[in-house]
């Protein structure tokens, strides 16, 4: 018998929103393939890293992250 360990990935719209204090200034959205919605979330947190939103310079920034399945 043998077993797979292939794991099914499913595309995600994962939507990062960037934050200074309780206002959204930007957001941006990658489709992402990915195992769980966990793993999509974690990888446009990664990505985000590279937006010109994420910027060192804005005041108490903050980011807020959602992933879906689609």
């Amino acid at each position: 018998m043998k077993t797979s360990s292939q794991i099914a990935l499913v595309t995600f719209r994962v939507k990062v929103a960037f934050f200074t204090g309780d206002i959204c200034f930007g957001s941006e959205a990658y489709e992402i393939l990915a195992a769980n919605w966990y793993q999509a979330e974690q990888e446009g947190l990664l990505r985000s890293v590279e937006s010109a939103y994420d910027n060192e310079r804005v005041p108490d920034r903050s980011r807020r992250v959602t992933a879906v399945a689609v």
